[in-house]
């Protein structure tokens, strides 16, 4: 049996190298994405009201905001549930705001419950972003514009999880036009 304090030392050294590749993991999971995120601090959110405590509760008791867009706490930065409305709100709002150079429309998708945002600048379609439930399996719209080599991008708007950060949403529609 080995002495306590070199057991220790073994199951540190153990437990380090699992959470050091779990790590590894959770940031490969992200993919593109992660840089988004890699460089923000708490200055660059945009200032938001203080959440309102519960009745009955202290203030320390409030609701936490996260740094992080995503996880499972809500993030201070503006993001699709911290704003009134509904996604298809939100999301024209943010692309309406961070992309005035472009024109951009919305519709419902056909026969699936989701919303089609068409991205148009100088009379051409330049992406086509479709905003669905994690639920939905459709992919033809996805095959479509894959096929005709449209630049199209899809938004969960109920992923546990994942807010729909600002950063995060116009972080991608940038990487997708390329601006």
């Amino acid at each position: 049996m080995l002495p306590r304090r070199i057991k220790e030392d073994k199951d540190m050294g153990l437990f380090s190298k699992l959470f050091g590749k779990i790590s590894d993991t959770a940031a490969d999971m992200y993919g593109d994405e992660k840089h988004f995120f890699d460089n923000l601090r708490p200055d660059d959110a945009p200032p938001q009201p203080a959440p309102k405590p519960q009745k009955g509760a202290s203030p320390q008791q409030a609701q936490p905001r996260g740094l992080l867009p995503w996880g499972p706490v809500m993030p201070a930065e503006e993001n699709q549930y911290s704003v009134g409305g509904n996604y298809v709100d939100y999301f024209a709002r943010v692309f309406r705001e961070e992309f005035p150079d472009y024109q951009v429309t919305h519709a419902p998708a056909e026969r699936i419950a989701a919303t089609v945002f068409t991205f148009e600048r100088n009379g051409s379609t330049k992406l086509i972003v479709e905003v669905m439930s994690e639920n939905c399996t459709s992919k033809k719209l996805r095959r479509e514009c894959q096929n005709s080599g449209m630049p199209y991008l899809r938004f969960y708007y109920n992923h546990f999880g994942w807010w729909n950060a600002r950063s995060y949403v116009a972080g991608r529609v940038r990487t997708a036009l390329s601006v």
